[in-house]
């Protein structure tokens, strides 16, 4: 995943994430300030001490977490809301499937009858309550 973080007015940077880096970071959104053993235990079994060290040092390096050494053991932060990395995923989502189309996304779903009932009913009202705006 691509995350664009503007820093002081520049030029936004963009920034790749992985799937790794994703559950570190939705520990973090969810409960952080998280220590590394703490994350661990989070992360389920699958994740040892050296990994989760190595994932940590990457999003730091990234600018997206922070790390509060004033404490003992460190503590971890994100520094990037998770609402950003979403909004985020979801452009580059639409650029590369969709040209960047929201349309074009929502077109494909009706098409090959991926929305529930439900979920059309809920469209056209969407689509009617935008309409009057």
């Amino acid at each position: 995943m691509e995350i664009r973080i503007t820093d002081s007015g520049r030029k936004p940077m963009e920034i790749r994430i992985t799937d790794s880096e994703w559950r570190l970071m939705e520990c973090l959104w969810i409960k952080g300030p998280l220590t590394q053993a703490q994350l661990m235990k989070l992360l389920e079994a699958d994740w040892n001490k050296n990994t989760v060290h190595t994932f940590l040092s990457r999003l730091t390096k990234k600018g997206l977490v922070q790390t509060d050494k004033t404490v003992q053991p460190h503590e971890y932060q994100a520094l990037v809301s998770r609402e950003d990395c979403v909004r985020q995923e979801e452009q580059n989502f639409l650029d590369k499937l969709f040209q960047g189309s929201a349309g074009k996304l929502v077109t494909s779903f009706v098409k090959q009858g991926r929305l529930t009932e439900k979920e059309r009913e809920d469209l056209k009202q969407l689509l009617e309550e935008l309409d009057h705006d």
